[in-house]
């Protein structure tokens, strides 16, 4: 629990044990379902927590001294946010439910309560709280089509959903380390926001046109400088990209490495800055190998895939990866593909088939029989030099430095 101001405090529920967010995201620094208290004449709670948490949120409630709920109000469905509706409507029955049309349609579907039971706010309508105002602004596609904002106009508090949010459980909320908060906030932006980034990008400018004092999201530590994460979901929204290549790579029996370290080694010597991923580390869950890799790709000018062939088509870590940057639908400029096959491949057709939703230039192939030789290595000298041709031809507006 934490007291935010005299009329806001956070009282939901950290899970700094969690590994993998939905079972796929990787949280280095867990979670936390947060749940924002607002006292004023009225009474209001801003999201129940995910229900393996309900205790946790009824006990700060009680600590409070809460013994009435006016208003419980659902900026999102989805069950980390909404979950412990129900234990709440039975522990406050007088409690009013309120959310956009969207949240009490998927109410009716996910947790079964009708969505009649609800008070259906819209787009700058206010709830009136006697001294206090809540102002709603729907954000569809900032995750779901039914993230909702309000904004606490008489403290220029913004409660932003799953918008700039992190998962990141600090040991003490009220003093973050900045640092790990950034970090949680890419790679929270990279598995969740990035599939969305048009739209996200308005919500970006309506949020630093509103201008609030702190940006408190559903996860993750307080913004106390909201310009800290405006000014990074800028960049991240952006067109714009890094002069970089990310290369995540399979090798089953060292072919294929040798490719990529020879490759990651020539970029380097032109100039450019080189990330390798081995999505194939015995000691690591694909899913991190794979959530690096998303991370590190947010800005990259260009990614290359690696991958042997098995079966005729990529491995099917490289295919996994592939199906993640399709549905990210990562902003880079160029991609590649190298790898060795044994006696065939049909791994280029394959590739370009699972990442057909990513709108980069695709440069040619370096796919080599067994292990790799000289003309192999001529090869990949030639993709390295267009590679690097290419990203620094690119338009200085385009490019983060």
């Amino acid at each position: 629990m934490l007291k935010i101001s005299d009329f806001v405090y956070e009282v939901g529920a950290p899970h700094p044990e969690l590994l993998y967010f939905d079972k796929l995201v990787p949280t280095t620094y867990g979670t936390t379902y947060n749940s924002y208290l607002i006292k004023g004449e009225k009474t209001v709670l801003i999201d129940p927590v995910d229900p393996g948490k309900k205790e946790i949120l009824l006990q700060n409630l009680q600590e409070l001294g809460i013994t009435k709920l006016d208003y419980l109000i659902c900026l999102h469905a989805e069950q980390d946010h909404s979950g412990a509706t129900v234990d709440l409507l039975k522990a406050f029955p007088e409690v009013k439910l309120v959310g956009s049309a969207k949240v009490a349609e998927l109410m009716e579907h996910h947790l079964h309560i009708p969505r009649s039971d609800f008070l259906i706010l819209c787009d700058d309508e206010e709830l009136e709280l006697g001294d206090l105002t809540l102002r709603f602004k729907t954000i569809p596609f900032a995750h779901w089509p039914d993230n909702t904002m309000v904004y606490l106009a008489e403290e220029k508090m913004l409660f932003s959903s799953d918008l700039f949010g992190s998962h990141y459980a600090a040991e003490d909320p009220a003093q973050a380390d900045l640092a790990k908060q950034k970090k949680a906030a890419q790679e929270y932006y990279a598995e969740i926001m990035m599939p969305t980034r048009r739209q996200v990008g308005k919500y970006v400018q309506w949020t630093k046109d509103l201008n609030p004092a702190l940006i408190l999201p559903s996860h993750g530590p307080v913004w106390r400088d909201p310009d800290s994460i405006l000014s990074l979901y800028e960049r991240w929204t952006s067109d714009a990209v890094e002069p970089t290549v990310v290369i995540p790579y399979v090798s089953m029996h060292d072919s294929t490495e040798l490719m990529v370290k020879h490759l990651e080694q020539k970029i380097k010597e032109l100039g450019l800055e080189v990330a390798t991923v081995d999505l194939g580390d015995s000691d690591r869950d694909l899913r991190v190998s794979a959530g690096e890799t998303l991370y590190r790709s947010v800005d990259a000018a260009a990614i290359v895939m690696a991958t042997p062939t098995v079966l005729g088509g990529p491995h099917p870590n490289q295919a996994y990866l592939a199906l993640l940057l399709n549905a990210m639908r990562v902003k880079t400029k160029f991609m590649g593909l190298i790898g060795s096959y044994g006696w065939g491949t049909m791994v280029e057709k394959n590739m370009l088939s699972l990442l057909d939703k990513v709108k980069a230039e695709q440069l040619p192939a370096v796919l080599c029989l067994g292990l790799p030789g000289e003309e192999d290595y001529i090869a990949l000298d030639r993709l390295a030099e267009e590679l690097v041709n290419k990203i620094k031809a690119l338009p200085a507006e385009t490019l983060l430095i």
